[in-house]
């Protein structure tokens, strides 16, 4: 791998960045991605980049949490997977109308083959009051459609709380 395809291996966290739902603010993804860590490394063999140690990556007003974050490539140099690894790892992003869409899980996956988004390990969506929990929260950015199940950790059960003025188009 050249380092200009190291270079598009790191911008490609870009896609991670980029999971905004439909009415995300549209303005973040014309903004420059930084990522700070502890440590950086690629692996040019395996067309790997790994960011870790208190990994902060922000894009507008993006912002991803996580101990450690995998970025992987195709040999064929497209993004194959981002993983983000955390205690947990977080997500947030502003929504056109103000409001802020967050989430925590052990890990969240993003595999553009599959266009998914897969939150694994307590995972948690929310938008003020209104969430939604599980072991496992899969979200299919093309069809705008979302699963969350359990395994018996939890319970065998998912927990949703829907309050409509979270969903309201004003801003807060």
């Amino acid at each position: 791998m050249r380092f200009t395809t190291l270079m598009a291996c790191s911008l490609s966290l870009s896609a991670l960045l980029a999971l905004n739902p439909a009415h995300a603010l549209k303005s973040d993804q014309e903004q420059p991605i930084n990522v700070e860590s502890a440590e950086q490394s690629a692996d040019l063999q395996a067309n790997k980049l790994v960011f870790s140690g208190d990994v902060v990556a922000t894009q507008g007003s993006i912002k991803l949490h996580a101990d450690k974050i995998e970025v992987t490539r195709n040999t064929n140099g497209s993004l194959k997977s981002i993983v983000a690894y955390g205690s947990p790892a977080t997500f947030e992003q502003q929504q056109d109308n103000g409001r802020y869409i967050r989430s925590r899980s052990s890990t969240i996956s993003y595999h553009p083959e599959e266009t998914k988004i897969v939150l694994q390990g307590r995972a948690t969506i929310w938008q003020g009051e209104s969430k939604m929990t599980g072991e496992r929260i899969e979200y299919n950015i093309n069809s705008q459609k979302m699963r969350a199940y359990n395994n018996n950790s939890q319970g065998g059960r998912v927990s949703s709380t829907f309050v409509p003025a979270d969903f309201q188009k004003s801003k807060e």
